[in-house]
C-alpha cells in the first residue's frame, strides 16, 4: 500500500469508536429495560399501582428527553397501561373499592402523566383508549363529591386528546392480545369517538418473496395439482382433531421447567427399594436449603433475588431448587457446564414470575393459542392449503383471524442480564453450601460430605484443522463420586429433562419475518444460536439489523418451518435392539460388540487401581520406589479419566433410549434454528435425526409412502450404501450385491443379535440394520410390492460437498469430474485422486531436481504409493482453512499410523503437505485461486479494522462475530481478530452456500409435496421420491450456481467496504490497492454447471 498517511485509518477508528459507544449505549439501554421490565412485573403482581405509574413516567420522561418513541418503548409502555388498566376494571367491578381514595388518587396519578405523554405508538393508543373506557365507567359509577367536576374536566380533555390519536389505530397489527369483550369495548369506544377504524389495509400485507431475487423466481407460484404429490405433512392417521387436542399439553410443557420420564434403565438395579428422590428428601435438603437461603439473603440485602423473594415466596424458591438438583443429580454426570446448571437454577423462577404476571395481565396463553392454532392445523390436514401457501404466510391469515399479531410474545420475559448472574451465583453457593449427604469411611464412620463443589476443568477441545486441538479451563459443578454412587444403587424414578430441549408433539410455531416467531408459542427461542466464544457480538440483532427489508430471507425462515413441520415417530422394533444392546453395558465380555455398535460399557467396569492393591498392605511411605509410584499415578489417572469419559457417554445413550421409550407412539416435530452462517440444526440436542448412527436408526418419518415403481430399488441401494463398502462402485454393481445379499438382510432383521450378524459389518451399522428391516417387510408384504408403504428415510450423500461448491464456483472441469458434478459411469473419488497425483509427483521428485533426496529417504520408509488415508484429512479440511501447519499435522499423524516414525517424519509430513497442496491446485486450478482471493479479501478487511460479512443469495445477513475490544490510537474499538476472520472466511463462505443450496431443495420439494429432512449436506426422503428429490437437488444446485456469486461478493466488497468519509481522505495508491484487491482476477474455468443434471453420483 502506499504511503500518503494515515488520515483515513485515524478518520475510521473515529467511527469505529462511536459504532462501539452506540453499540455499548444500545446494549446499557437494553439492560436497563429489562431491569424496568422486572420493576413492572413486580409492581403488577403486588398491584402497587401508584409504582406503576411511576415505572410508566420514567419512561416517557426518557423518551421525551430523546424526541423518538422505539417499538420496544411502545410496548413496555403499552404493557404497562394495559396492567394498570386490568387492575383498574377489578377495582371498579368491586362497589366496595369504586369510591376509595385509593382509586381517586391512580386517576389524579394518571392526568397529570398523561399531561406529560407527548410521543404514542399505535398499541399506546389502544391501551389508552382501554384505559380511558375503564376511567370513564368507574366515573359514572362513584358518588358525587367536590372532585366530580375535576374528574369531569380531565376525562373529557382525555376524550378530546383521544379522539385524534384514535384516527390511526390499527387494530389489524397491534402486538397486544385483544379478548373478544376487549375488542368490543374498543370498537364501541372508537366508534362513540368517531373514529375512522374500519377496515384499515393491513401493514406489511405482501407476504411474497423479494421481487429482485431471480433465484426464486420458480417458487412464487403454487406448484399446478397434476404435479403436486399431496400434503407431505398430513398423517392419514393422524386428523386435526388428535393436534388440537394435544395443544393444551404442548402450552402446559411450554410453561413447565422440566420433564419428568420414566427412568426406564434404572428399573432393573432397584434393590433397595428406596428411589434416589425419597434419599434425597430423607437428607432433608429442601429445608436446608431455604434455611441457607434465608440466611445468605440477610448477609447480602442487595441481592436481586430480594425483591423476586416478594413475589415468589422463599417456600417456593426451595422448592425450584430442590427440582433443579434432582434434574441434575438424574442425569448421572459427574461434571457439568456451570453456565448450564446456573441457567436451569433461575429459569425455573423466572417462569414463575413470568406465569403471575401473565396471569395479572388476563391473558389465557392456551385460550389465545388455540384460536389460531385450530386454524393453522389444517394445514396438516388439507392438501389445497398446503400447495397454496407457507407455513409461514398460512401462520399469518390464521394470526389475522383471531386478532393475533403473527410474532406476538408476551413481553419481558428476559431478565435484566446481571440480575440473572448474581441471582444464579448467589443460589449455587446456597446449594454448595446446604447439601451434604452421609458417607461412610473405610473405618465405617458416617460423615457429611459436600455433595456439590465448583472446580475448574481443563477441557481437550478437538479441532478439524489442527491435530490435537487445543485445551481451555472450563467451570464445572462437580457432583462427588460417592453421592452418585450412592445414587446408581437407588435410581431415580424419573430422568428429568428442560423443556425447551425435548421435540414438540404438535406442529411448531413458523419463524416468520426477521427470524421472530417460533418454534415454541409461549417462550422465546432465538433464530441465529450465539457464539459463546465470541458473546460481545449479538448476532441475532446484527443480523436483523442488516434487514434492507420485511420481505428479505424470507426463504430461510421458511425452509426452517419446512424442516421443522416434518413428522417423525419413533422406530419401535429398532428401538427394542438398541434396549437389548444397552443392557449389555456392564458385561466386559461383550466389550467388542459394543464398540462395534457404539455403546459404551459402563463406568462401574473400569477398575481404579487402589494404593493398597498396588504396593501391598505392608508398604510403608518410604519404601516406595519413586518410578513404581509414577506407574500407579498415571494408571490411576488414566483410570479415571476413562471412567470419566465413558460415565459421560453412558449417560449420552441413556438420554436418548429414555426420551425415546417416552416418546414411543406419539408423532413428533424437531424445530430448527442456525448458527449465524445459515447452517441448521434440530433445536433438541437429545433426540433427533442429525446425529450418530444410533440417533438416526430409531426415527423414522411418521408419514409413510407406497414405494411404488422404484421404491424397492432405493431401499436395497440405501442398505448397501450404509455399509460403506461399495462407495467406489456404479449402481449397477451395487444393486447386484444387494440382490445377493437379501437373505443376510433379511437374517439381520430377524436375527439381529443371534443371526448371521451382516449388519454388524457396516459403517453404519445401526441404519444398516433399519433398512434390512424394512427391507424385509416390504418382501414380506401380501400384496404387491409397490403398495408397500415405507416410512423409511433414505438418504442422499453429497460428494465432498465443499470442493463440490469450490469447483461450482471456479468452473473447474478436472475439479468437478472429481467430486462428481460431471457424469461418469462409476463414482469418483477425490481422495484417491489426489494420492495418485502426489505419487506421481514423488516419482518425478526422484529422477532429480531439488527434492530428490527427501522424495528417495520416504521411499525407504513407504515403498507403497501414497495411500488415499494419508492425504484424506488435508484434502477434507482444505474447505475448512487448513494451513500448510496444519496440514502437515496431519499427515505426519497418518504417518505414524503407518509404523513410519523417526526423526524425518516431520520433514516426510511437510514434503507431503506441499505435493497435497500443488495436487489440489492441479485439479482445483480456479477453485484454489478463489479460496486464495476470499483470504486475500478478508484480510484486506481486516486491514481495514472491519469484520467479514455478506449477504447469502437466499438474502440472510452474515457477520462473522471474530472480534475483541482492543484500543487503537487512544480509541477503544472493536478489533477484528485477523486469524480467525481470514482463516473462517472461505469455509463460512461455502457452509453458507451449502445451506442455501439444502434450502433451495427444500423449499421445491415442499412445493411439490414430496417430504424432506436434512443433515447439512445429506437429503431424506421416502424410497418412491428419492429419484424426484434427486432431480430437484440438481436443479437446485445449478440454479445456485448460475448465479453470478463471485462477481456478487466483488461488487458487496467494493460497495460495503469502500464506502464512507474515511475513504475520501485514502491516498490515491492505498484506495486503488483496495479496489484491486477486492476484484476477482480469476477467469473461470471451462466446467459447463448445467452438466450437473446428468450426474448420477453428484447426491447418491
Amino acid at each position: 500500500m502506499g504511503k500518503g498517511g494515515d488520515a483515513w485509518r485515524t478518520a475510521l477508528i473515529a467511527d469505529l469508536e462511536k459504532e462501539l459507544k452506540a453499540e455499548n449505549k444500545r446494549f446499557s439501554i437494553l439492560q436497563g429495560n429489562r431491569a424496568q421490565h422486572a420493576q413492572l412485573i413486580r409492581y403488577a403482581i403486588s398491584e402497587d399501582l401508584p409504582s406503576v405509574i411511576s415505572v410508566i413516567y420514567q419512561r416517557v420522561r426518557v423518551v421525551s428527553k430523546r424526541g423518538t418513541l422505539t417499538e420496544e418503548d411502545d410496548q413496555f409502555i403499552s404493557f404497562a397501561l394495559t396492567i394498570l388498566q386490568k387492575s383498574l376494571e377489578t377495582f371498579r367491578k368491586d362497589k366496595r373499592r369504586v369510591n376509595t381514595p385509593e382509586m381517586l388518587s391512580t386517576f389524579f396519578s394518571f392526568a397529570n402523566l398523561w399531561d406529560h405523554m407527548v410521543f404514542f405508538g399505535s398499541d399506546m393508543r389502544i391501551s389508552s383508549a382501554l384505559l380511558y373506557n375503564t376511567f370513564d365507567r368507574w366515573s359514572q359509577l362513584r358518588a358525587p363529591d367536590e372532585s366530580s367536576d375535576e374528574i369531569d374536566e380531565i376525562l373529557t380533555r382525555f376524550e378530546r386528546r383521544l379522539k385524534k390519536l384514535a384516527q390511526s389505530i390499527s387494530l389489524e397489527n397491534s402486538r397486544l392480545f385483544l379478548s373478544d369483550s376487549e375488542r368490543e369495548q374498543l370498537l364501541s369506544l372508537l366508534a362513540d369517538l368517531d373514529a375512522n377504524i374500519g377496515r384499515r389495509k393491513l401493514l406489511h400485507d405482501d407476504t411474497s418473496y423479494d421481487k429482485n431475487t431471480t433465484l426464486l423466481d420458480h417458487l412464487r407460484e403454487p406448484i399446478p395439482k397434476e404435479s403436486y404429490h399431496g400434503n407431505s405433512y398430513r398423517l392419514g392417521d393422524v386428523p386435526k382433531e388428535t393436534y388440537i387436542s394435544k395443544f393444551p399439553t404442548q402450552i402446559a410443557t411450554e410453561r413447565a421447567p422440566w420433564l419428568y420420564v420414566e427412568n426406564y434403565t434404572g428399573t432393573a438395579k432397584k434393590e433397595s427399594g428406596i428411589s434416589a428422590e425419597r434419599l434425597l428428601e430423607s437428607w432433608d435438603w429442601l429445608s436446608k436449603i431455604r434455611s441457607t437461603i434465608e440466611k445468605l439473603l440477610d448477609d447480602r440485602p442487595q441481592n436481586p433475588l430480594r425483591l423476586f423473594v416478594k413475589v415468589v415466596p422463599i417456600d417456593e424458591i426451595a422448592e425450584m431448587v430442590m427440582e433443579s438438583l434432582k434434574a441434575v443429580c438424574s442425569q448421572g454426570q459427574n461434571l457439568v457446564p456451570i453456565g448450564v446448571f446456573e441457567y436451569d437454577l433461575v429459569t425455573p423462577i423466572t417462569r414463575s414470575v413470568q406465569a403471575k404476571f401473565i396471569q395479572k395481565l388476563g391473558i389465557d396463553e392456551t385460550k389465545m393459542w388455540s384460536s389460531v392454532f385450530n386454524d393453522y392445523v389444517e394445514l396438516f390436514n388439507d392438501d389445497e392449503i398446503a400447495r397454496l401457501h407457507t407455513h409461514r404466510e398460512w401462520w399469518i391469515k390464521c394470526c389475522r383471524r383471531a386478532g393475533v399479531h403473527p410474532s406476538y410474545q408476551i413481553p419481558f420475559e428476559d431478565l435484566h442480564t446481571e440480575s440473572r448472574q448474581q441471582i444464579a451465583h448467589f443460589l449455587t453457593q446456597v446449594v454448595i453450601e446446604a447439601c451434604k449427604f452421609p458417607a461412610v469411611d473405610k473405618k465405617g464412620t458416617t460423615k457429611m460430605l459436600d455433595a456439590f463443589s465448583l472446580r475448574n476443568v481443563a477441557i481437550e477441545e478437538e479441532s478439524r484443522v489442527f491435530e490435537g486441538g487445543r485445551v481451555s479451563l472450563s467451570k464445572m459443578l462437580g457432583i462427588n463420586s460417592k453421592l452418585l454412587a450412592l445414587l446408581d444403587e437407588h435410581p431415580f424414578d424419573s430422568i428429568v429433562f428442560p423443556t425447551h430441549q425435548l421435540p414438540m408433539t404438535v406442529p411448531p410455531r413458523p419463524w416468520c419475518d426477521g427470524g421472530l416467531g417460533g418454534p415454541e408459542y409461549t417462550r422465546r427461542t432465538l433464530i441465529l444460536r450465539n457464539l459463546q466464544e465470541y458473546r460481545q457480538i449479538d448476532i441475532n440483532y446484527q443480523m436483523r439489523k442488516r434487514l434492507k427489508s420485511r420481505v428479505q430471507a424470507r426463504p430461510v425462515f421458511d425452509a426452517l418451518n419446512q424442516l421443522g413441520s416434518t413428522p417423525w415417530r419413533i422406530n419401535e422394533p429398532m428401538l427394542e435392539v438398541l434396549c437389548q444392546v444397552f443392557e449389555m453395558s456392564s458385561d466386559v465380555s461383550k466389550a467388542e460388540l459394543l464398540d462395534t455398535l457404539a455403546v459404551p460399557l459402563r463406568s462401574d467396569t473400569v477398575e481404579v487401581p487402589e494404593f493398597v492393591e498396588f504396593f501391598g498392605e505392608e508398604i510403608r511411605d518410604g519404601q516406595i520406589d519413586k518410578p513404581k509410584y509414577a506407574e500407579y499415578s498415571k494408571r490411576k489417572a488414566e483410570a479415571i479419566k476413562l471412567r470419566n469419559e465413558l460415565n459421560s457417554l453412558w449417560c449420552w445413550m441413556k438420554y436418548r433410549i429414555v426420551l425415546a421409550r417416552h416418546f414411543r407412539g406419539q408423532t413428533l416435530f424437531f424445530p430448527h434454528n442456525m448458527d449465524f452462517r445459515g447452517r441448521v440444526y434440530p433445536i433438541s440436542p437429545y433426540l433427533s435425526h442429525m446425529g450418530d448412527d444410533v440417533n438416526r436408526c430409531i426415527l423414522k418419518f411418521a408419514k409413510g409412502r407406497p414405494l411404488g415403481d422404484r421404491g424397492f430399488l432405493w431401499l436395497k441401494l440405501h442398505c448397501i450404501n450404509l455399509t460403506g463398502k461399495m462407495k467406489r462402485d456404479s449402481i449397477k454393481d451395487r444393486l447386484i450385491a444387494a440382490d445377493q445379499q437379501l437373505d443376510d438382510m433379511v437374517d439381520s432383521a430377524n436375527h439381529p443379535l443371534d443371526g448371521k450378524g451382516w449388519w454388524l459389518e457396516s459403517e453404519e451399522p445401526w441404519q444398516t440394520l433399519a433398512a434390512c428391516m424394512e427391507i424385509r417387510d416390504a418382501l414380506a408384504f401380501p400384496g404387491k410390492m409397490e403398495d408397500f408403504v415405507s416410512h423409511l428415510a433414505v438418504h442422499q450423500d453429497g460428494s465432498c460437498n465443499g470442493l463440490q461448491h469450490y469447483a461450482a464456483l471456479g468452473r473447474d472441469e478436472q475439479g468437478g469430474l472429481e467430486v462428481n458434478l460431471l457424469k461418469s459411469e462409476t463414482p469418483n473419488d477425490v481422495y484417491s485422486s489426489v494420492a495418485m497425483r502426489v505419487e506421481q509427483k514423488r516419482i518425478e521428485d526422484e529422477k532429480g531436481g531439488p527434492n530428490m533426496e527427501i522424495a528417495l529417504r520416504l521411499r525407504e520408509a513407504m515403498p507403497q504409493p501414497v495411500p488415499r488415508k494419508v492425504i484424506k484429512q488435508t484434502v477434507m479440511t482444505t474447505v475448512y482453512g487448513v494451513t500448510l501447519y496444519g496440514a502437515a499435522l496431519q499427515i505426519k499423524r497418518q504417518l505414524k499410523a503407518l509404523d513410519i516414525d523417526n526423526e524425518e517424519t516431520g520433514k516426510f509430513a511437510q514434503y507431503l503437505t506441499h505435493k497435497t497442496f500443488a495436487s489440489l491446485h492441479d485439479a482445483f486450478t480456479c477453485s484454489m485461486k478463489l479460496k486464495d482471493w476470499f483470504r486475500d479479501c478478508a484480510k484486506g478487511v481486516s486491514d481495514l479494522l472491519q469484520t467479514m460479512e455478506w449477504v447469502t443469495p437466499l438474502g440472510l445477513p452474515v457477520v462473522q462475530p471474530y472480534v475483541i475490544a482492543k484500543e487503537k490510537k487512544g480509541k477503544v474499538i472493536h478489533v477484528p481478530v485477523s486469524l480467525k476472520q481470514v482463516g473462517a472466511f472461505p469455509p463460512n463462505l461455502v457452509h453458507s452456500l451449502d445451506s442455501c443450496h439444502m434450502m433451495l431443495t427444500s423449499l421445491d420439494c415442499s412445493r411439490r409435496g414430496v417430504t424432506f429432512a436434512a443433515v447439512h449436506d445429506c437429503f431424506w426422503t421416502h424410497a418412491s421420491t428419492v429419484d424426484e428429490m434427486g432431480e430437484l437437488c440438481r436443479e437446485q444446485f445449478i440454479r445456485l450456481h448460475s448465479e453470478p456469486i463471485v462477481q456478487q461478493c466483488s461488487d458487496w466488497f467494493h460497495s460495503h467496504y469502500l464506502k464512507g468519509p474515511h475513504i475520501e481522505l485514502m491516498a490515491p495508491e492505498d484506495l486503488a490497492y483496495f479496489r484491486k484487491l477486492f476484484t476477482c482476477q480469476v477467469k473461470p474455468g471451462d466446467l459447463d454447471i448445467n452438466q450437473v443434471k446428468d450426474s448420477v453420483y453428484f447426491f447418491s
